[in-house]
């Protein structure tokens, strides 16, 4: 309104009511309307009256002021001189209480000369509001193109804002501010990250595409305006954040136009950050598997690669290896709209950063990959606790993934710690060979360290043999056919009876059999095997073939 007034054309108008909110009062248009007022004027609208039939009706002048104040107009101009004179006192006071902008107009002035007047200056204003608002983007973009961090982007979007400005990524954590009290950024940086979500809901009022995204947010410590930072729907990175001033009830819309622009600013950062990120993560991935399979052909070597990537090889360090099993009916039972390569990497992406997370939170070290649909792990432990360390971190891990991955099951091996500072592959390829002893036996905690494998490992060197693998053969041959045939698990049956000291009754009682079913099948047992259960011999050399068997050395069928 204070643009309005300051026309040449209006140099003769007096303002009558209300002339200290002029500055505030936004117009948007200019209408010429009498009454009725009814649905004709819209908010920040500038209306023109002749208040013609209102000369002799003082009362219908208070009552249509009345309704051009409710529609939301900024101000009033009125032709005097032939239908009004003055304002009565309640028009008046109704107009002061509202901070509601009366101007008087000679009746010389023609309307139509005004509303060109003031369509032409909001014309000039939008015009050269909208080249500002472009500069800010192009600003933006080229400080985003010349490596400028999320700080000096806040801190120059703040600046036009006048207002506090921050950047956080998609879990609340802060990647930039502009410049502000530590007591305030300590604030604030809290209240994003523990109650943003739970505080940020969305504009009532959404006339405007861009408010669809807006999200307003009250507290004890304030107000604040949010916005998503959003590659996609789908793909939140963070968001922008901008503090609203105490007494702050309305939003001009510039500020959510230069909002949107840090927006798309922030979006472009992430963007290069997750390529450089991405890259940075393929180097590592390739690093730790080439200290699993010993690809280098030096110390030295291993050791310049890994300080470029921060890591420190010079800890004691435990390989672990994990499989998810049932990934694929995994991604099949669900609704994902990724093809499975997709959905596998990201997963894999996300075992990764979880395992970085829980080795964090216990303060140690890990270097992580994932290849060949396992994840390795080189996990920092110390001499005096290192199962325990191991226990706490798998713990840890299991109770995370649970939430990603509430269909698979973890299964874990567990390497011995290393004897020298660069025997990574020699533990890897102990943390491997318990997975896989583990996967085999069907461990019942899937979790099987090294070290508690020495019988599976001597009972699978002893099935490397020939001779030992046709005698495994011919003993669990007969049985695994009569147990495929009759559904009866003779295998099992034994396995049950040994492990009770062979006692009849209490194994009868175990596998809810009756006595005389369970003496039906141990003579079967005799009978296929050609071996007699009270002979100690027969008994050692058919639970030693079970057990190979268990491990898949010798072939079933």
């Amino acid at each position: 309104m204070r643009d309005v007034v300051d026309l040449e054309i209006m140099e003769p108008s007096v303002v009558q009511t209300a002339s200290s909110s002029l500055d505030e009062r936004v117009v948007e248009w200019v209408s010429i309307t009498e009454a009725p007022v009814e649905n004709f004027v819209r908010k920040n609208e500038m209306v023109l009256t002749t208040g013609i039939g209102y000369a002799q009706a003082p009362q219908d002048f208070y009552e249509f002021v009345q309704d051009v104040i409710q529609s939301g107009a900024s101000g009033l101009g009125v032709a005097t001189g032939k239908y009004i004179v003055e304002l009565c006192d309640r028009c008046v006071d109704m107009a002061e209480e509202h901070d509601f902008p009366i101007v008087f107009l000679p009746w010389e002035i023609r309307f139509a000369d005004v509303t060109q007047s003031i369509t032409q200056k909001i014309t000039d204003l939008k015009q050269g509001y909208i080249h500002e608002l472009q500069s800010i983007q192009q600003e933006l973009l080229s400080m985003v193109l010349e490596g400028a961090t999320l700080s000096q982007l806040a801190e120059h979007v703040a600046k036009q804002l006048r207002a506090p400005v921050y950047l956080t990524d998609k879990n609340g954590g802060l990647k930039g501010s502009s410049e502000v009290d530590a007591n305030e950024l300590q604030k604030w940086s809290t209240l994003f990250k523990e109650q943003a979500n739970q505080l940020a809901r969305p504009l009532e009022e959404q006339d405007h595409p861009l408010l669809t995204k807006v999200e307003l947010g009250t507290c004890e410590a304030g107000s604040f305006l949010r916005l998503p930072i959003a590659q996609s729907s789908n793909n939140i990175q963070g968001y922008v954040y901008s503090i609203l001033a105490k007494d702050q009830s309305m939003v001009p819309a510039a500020v959510f136009i230069i909002l949107e622009h840090v927006v798309t600013a922030s979006a472009f950062w992430f963007l290069r950050e997750n390529a450089v990120l991405e890259a940075e993560a393929k180097v590592k991935d390739h690093f730790v598997w080439e200290l699993a399979k010993d690809h280098f052909h030096t110390n030295e070597e291993m050791l310049t690669r890994a300080q470029t990537l921060g890591y420190n090889l010079e800890l004691p360090y435990v390989a672990i290896v994990g499989y998810p099993n049932d990934m694929k009916q995994m991604f099949q039972s669900g609704e994902s709209s990724a093809t499975q390569n997709d959905w596998m990497r990201s997963m894999a992406h996300y075992i990764e950063e979880e395992v970085l997370h829980v080795a964090k939170s216990i303060k140690r070290k890990a270097m992580a990959t994932f290849q060949a649909s396992q994840i390795i792990i080189f996990l920092e432990i110390t001499e005096e606790a290192g199962r325990e360390t191991v226990h706490s971190f798998l713990d840890l891990m299991n109770r995370r993934l649970i939430t990603l991955l509430p269909s698979v099951d973890m299964f874990w091996g567990v390497g011995d710690g290393a004897e020298t500072t660069f025997s990574f592959s020699r533990s890897f390829e102990q943390a491997n060979q318990a997975l896989h002893i583990g996967k085999r036996r069907k461990d019942i905690s899937r979790r099987v360290f090294y070290s508690d494998t020495r019988v599976d490992r001597v009972l699978q060197a002893m099935g490397e043999y020939p001779e030992l693998r046709d005698v495994v053969t011919d003993i669990i041959k007969p049985l695994y056919q009569y147990d495929q045939q009759r559904n009866m698990d003779l295998i099992g049956t034994f396995t049950t009876y040994h492990r009770n000291q062979s006692k009849v009754s209490q194994t009868a009682r175990v596998l809810h059999l009756h006595r005389q079913s369970l003496l039906y099948r141990l003579r079967k047992i005799e009978s296929l095997t050609q071996l007699s259960l009270a002979n100690p011999d027969d008994v050692f050399l058919l639970e030693l073939s079970i057990r190979i068997w268990h491990l898949q050395v010798v072939e079933k069928g």
